[in-house]
């Protein structure tokens, strides 16, 4: 990614995040695109560059309610149908709430095909797909739908679901009870064509509803697109990091499992392009001597980029246009909670652009969370990250309780946090450095997500790479940057080891402990032998 690249990002990301506040304080005036200019320190010319008119931030602020909905998609509930598109809809209206108003005011534009906002237009198709996504989830999931109809009642709910939402825009019953009883006769309806399906007029009406749909939301994707897709998504899935209830999906992937992700490559394959990732990731070394070698990348981290270019190439096989992986350096986003210097941060990312460079890994791109600010203090710029992307603790905290792939990872960051700090503060009790990590662990995942949202809104149809176990269907694809016997463990958690020929990660003290010496490289501790 280019310097100019990301100072372009980054200028368009501050205009974004001044409208969207803009939007919620009082709806579309008119004067929007103006006025978060001025608010951004922008000159209207300027972001003129990347947003024409008013309209153009509302595609960017549908554009991220549209990722919010797929990173709901994991909370759904187990059950039939009715369930699980009630429950997307109470998300997708807890979401747009704060804008209610501004989404009123746009009722006649929404419902206008030939206007470039209008939810069935050419124009919005980028962001219709990845709500399509989100409802072939809905429905992959669902106890009660037959294979073949499956397609045919994701269009429907589609559907359905902006008929709702239109709905809602406009009711003024005492907390829009107009809007939920319509929903409440949808997801009857629903329940009943579940248990009544071998009715014959009911099947026929329902083949209408999907007629309607089918012309006027979303035609069949192209064939030929599809199957090169899920070959991608399943040659890439060959190196998922999953978290430990995915039980068959981890050799099989399953049709839900390629949901999300499907529409976004379809989008990068008809365009052409190589098909974008994004993974959060390389922060700094652990400060825990337990556990590396020293603050500057090594071969753990260099066997990784070479691993994350092999799979790029990997792809290439598949699809000539290939792949392009952006390392989004998370570094500098929690630095502070996890004990690391921001010196270390900033020598730690130049080595990475060099080993980059070094290894010759043309399919990667490196950048740091300064790339997309204009203050120069690291402070402020969490700051700014908390206050435009970041949910409350309470809601993060609320999350882990009511969701078990939220637990698990919230237990393995609070886990590496207590190595790292077990190692650092010798003076305390292990009771109170563990509840110490809890509150840190808390604010990691907090931030970690505020960065997610950041890079969503960036660059909306790349697909969300991460190198923390992930649940088989989640909206982030798990990675795997190397052997390692945990499934958590990643280079700047450890050290690579060196045993007849191969590379495997661990912990500098397990390897130690296996009798592993350490191996310079350039006058530096590089890895371990066996």
């Amino acid at each position: 990614m280019s310097t100019m690249n990301i100072v372009d990002t980054r200028t368009r990301q501050r205009v974004a995040e001044a409208a969207f506040v803009l939007l919620a304080q009082r709806g579309l005036t008119g004067e929007l695109l103006r006025d978060a200019a001025e608010r951004a320190n922008c000159s209207l010319e300027r972001a003129q560059v990347f947003f024409r008119r008013d309209e153009d931030l509302v595609l960017a602020f549908y554009a991220r309610v549209a990722a919010e909905l797929e990173a709901r998609v994991s909370e759904l509930p187990d059950g039939d149908l009715a369930t699980r598109f009630r429950a997307a809809m109470e998300a997708k209206i807890e979401l747009v709430a704060p804008h209610r108003e501004a989404l009123a005011s746009l009722v006649a534009t929404l419902l206008d095909p030939r206007h470039e906002l209008g939810a069935l237009n050419q124009q919005t198709e980028v962001i219709r797909s990845r709500v399509i996504g989100v409802f072939s989830a809905v429905v992959l999931g669902a106890t009660d739908v037959r294979k073949a109809s499956k397609p045919e009642m994701v269009r429907s709910l589609y559907a359905i679901h902006l008929a709702l939402m239109l709905l809602w825009t406009q009711d003024r019953s005492p907390d829009a009870a107009a809007t939920r009883t319509a929903l409440d006769f949808v997801c009857d309806m629903l329940s009943l064509s579940s248990s009544l399906a071998w009715l014959p007029n009911l099947k026929k009406r329902l083949g209408q509803l999907e007629l309607v749909a089918a012309q006027f939301v979303e035609p069949a994707p192209d064939a030929e697109q599809t199957q090169l897709s899920i070959a991608i998504l399943k040659q890439l899935f060959r190196h998922r990091r999953l978290q430990s209830h995915a039980g068959t999906c981890a050799e099989n992937p399953c049709e839900q499992c390629l949901a999300m992700h499907l529409p976004k490559v379809r989008r990068w394959i008809a365009a052409g392009e190589p098909i974008h990732f994004l993974l959060p990731s390389f922060p700094a070394k652990s400060p825990n001597t337990r556990k590396v070698l020293g603050r500057l990348p090594d071969m753990a981290e260099e066997n990784a980029l070479r691993f994350l270019e092999n799979v790029c190439a990997e792809l290439k096989q598949l699809y000539p246009p290939g792949a392009r992986i952006s390392i989004c350096s998370d570094g500098r986003v929690f630095s502070d909670l996890v004990g690391v210097a921001d010196e270390d941060v900033t020598n730690y990312a130049a080595e990475i652009k060099r080993m980059i460079k070094r290894v010759e890994a043309g399919s990667l791109d490196f950048f740091c969370m300064e790339d997309l600010f204009d203050v120069e203090d690291h402070v402020a710029m969490r700051e700014q990250l908390i206050l435009h992307y970041c949910d409350s603790l309470a809601a993060i905290e609320a999350r882990i309780h009511a969701f078990a792939h939220h637990r698990e990872l919230f237990n393995g960051i609070q886990r590496f946090l207590f190595e790292d700090r077990l190692a650092m503060e010798t003076g305390k009790s292990r009771t109170r450095v563990r509840n110490d990590c809890k509150e840190l662990a808390h604010g990691v995942i907090q931030r970690s997500d505020g960065w997610g949202r950041l890079l969503n809104d960036c660059f909306p149809m790349s697909l969300r790479l991460s190198i923390h176990p992930q649940g088989p269907h989640s909206e982030k694809i798990g990675m795997l940057l190397g052997e390692a016997n945990d499934t958590w463990l990643t280079p700047w958690h450890g050290v690579t080891v060196k045993e007849g020929g191969s590379f495997r990660m661990m912990r500098r003290h397990e390897a130690e402990e296996l009798g592993a010496r350490v191996v310079e490289r350039d006058g530096r501790p590089s890895y371990l032998e066996l």
